[in-house]
């Protein structure tokens, strides 16, 4: 589950009364949807991180190395 959320629709009583703006408005909250979209989907998609194993950290300690240097 992602972080990334919509907000909400911007209420009709809150938007430009100009019709050309309005337009403009709608354009952008159209493209600004589908961006939050594929960020979601991107996010999703990542693989999560490898939990590093108990003896491999030891043996790495153990030779001087810290847990970074097994990535």
């Amino acid at each position: 589950m992602t972080l990334i959320r919509a907000l909400p629709p911007i209420n009709e009583n809150e938007r430009p009364r100009n019709a050309g703006v309005r337009e403009q408005l709608q354009q952008l909250e159209d493209v600004a949807r589908e961006e939050i979209q594929e960020l979601q989907q991107l996010a999703d998609a990542r693989p999560a991180p490898l939990p590093a194993d108990e003896a491999l950290l030891g043996l790495a300690w153990d030779l001087g190395l810290d847990g970074d240097a097994l990535k």
